[in-house]
Formats: structure tokens, sequence, C-alpha cells
């Protein structure tokens, strides 16, 4: 009887850096295409790490913006929010190389300002003046105050 091969495993940095690299990829076809692609990856592969998820979600977030999908990127925003304390605590490294790039603040912010949701745009600056991308979500936060 021949021996069964054992699966490759990878770890979620191997995963996160092949997801981001497709993406990089996807996205020479456009903001269209990286949404096609990351929605294909949250169909097909139910075994993605929670930590990753973040990512993903914050990549989808810009893309469906981009290509005029606000419902998708509703979502995506959403689901960023939620996966975002599990990437800083898994994989902490990996989340303070992105930091600087994260998406779906902004876009939720936009989002909730043109559908009235202030309350809900001061959320998200406070989220992301939580993880330290402060000076430029501290303004928004108090413009958005005056809007109220």
């Amino acid at each position: 009887m021949a021996d069964r091969i054992a699966p490759t495993r990878k770890t979620p940095t191997e995963i996160l850096d092949d997801l981001i690299h497709g993406h990089n990829e996807a996205l020479y076809g456009g903001a269209e295409k990286g949404k096609k692609y990351l929605l294909t990856i949250v169909e097909r592969h139910n075994s993605i790490p929670n930590a990753v998820k973040f990512f993903l979600y914050d990549l989808l977030s810009e893309d469906a913006f981009q290509s005029g999908d606000l419902e998708t990127c509703r979502s995506a925003v959403e689901r960023a929010s939620e996966y975002l304390p599990v990437a800083q605590a898994e994989m902490l490294q990996s989340f303070r190389t992105y930091c600087p790039s994260i998406r779906h603040f902004e876009r939720g912010i936009a989002l909730a300002i043109d559908e009235g949701e202030f309350e809900k745009a001061q959320e998200l600056c406070d989220g992301a003046i939580a993880i330290g991308l402060g000076k430029a979500y501290s303004a928004k936060r108090a413009s958005i105050e005056r809007m109220m």
C-alpha cells in the first residue's frame, strides 16, 4: 500500500502573501478584476484564517468602492472591522507593515457620511485613531462633529 502524501499546510503569513500577490496581479485588469478575485477567494476557500480575512476584506472594500459596488463595499467595511482585532493579535508584524495602507476606514466613513450616518462615521474615525492612524482621522472626526 502506498503512503499517503500529507497536504501542504501554509502559515497565515504565507496565505496572506499569496492573497496579496494574487490580488496585485488581478488589479492589472482594474478594480473590478481585483474585486472578482477577492470574492472568488471568499466563495471557494472555507479555511482562510480569520486574521487573513481582515486583509482580504480591507482590500475588497477598496476594490468594491472603486468599481461602484457600494453594497459590497459596505459589507466589506463591516467584515474588515470585525476581523481587525484578530489580525492585530495573530499577525502583528504583517498588520504593522500593512497599517499605513488600510482602506476600509476611509471607505466606510465616506459611505456613512453620504448616508447621513454621522455616528457610524465617528466610530470608524475612533477605530482608526485607536490603531494609530491619528491626525488625519482626528481631523475627519472634528469635521464630522461640525456636520452634526
